[in-house]
């Protein structure tokens, strides 16, 4: 899947897309959208969804993720699809195993490192 019409996408300052604004899937209610696809609290004011998804930015993208009870992290994000390693950096000798999601990412994709 891709980033569905009905989601207006919302943007830094340089014009990197952090998010998008959902209107129709909890209206009259705003629904902000990080950048994996995943809702965020309805808010009921564009402002509001504006500032949540300024909160949430792109930073969080850095964390460790969990995935198929591996810890993984975020190498590439696009409209189409999530590419997650179990990389731990992006070195020449470090080649660990990728694995590329549908966009938006799934409940299979869980923030935070394995327990």
């Amino acid at each position: 899947m891709a980033v569905p019409d009905h989601w207006i996408p919302h943007g830094r300052e340089d014009g990197e897309v952090i998010g998008w604004i959902d209107m129709q899937s909890q209206a009259p209610d705003l629904v902000p959208v990080d950048r994996l696809g995943r809702p965020l609290a309805a808010v009921s004011e564009w402002p509001e969804a504006e500032e949540a998804l300024e909160r949430r930015g792109l930073r969080f993208l850095m964390d460790k993720f969990t995935y198929q009870g591996r810890e993984v992290r975020i190498r590439t994000v696009d409209d189409h699809r999530i590419v997650v390693t179990t990389a731990v950096s992006d070195a020449v000798g470090d080649v660990g195993e990728e694995f590329v999601l549908a966009f938006p990412a799934g409940a299979e994709l869980h923030e935070g490192p394995t327990r």
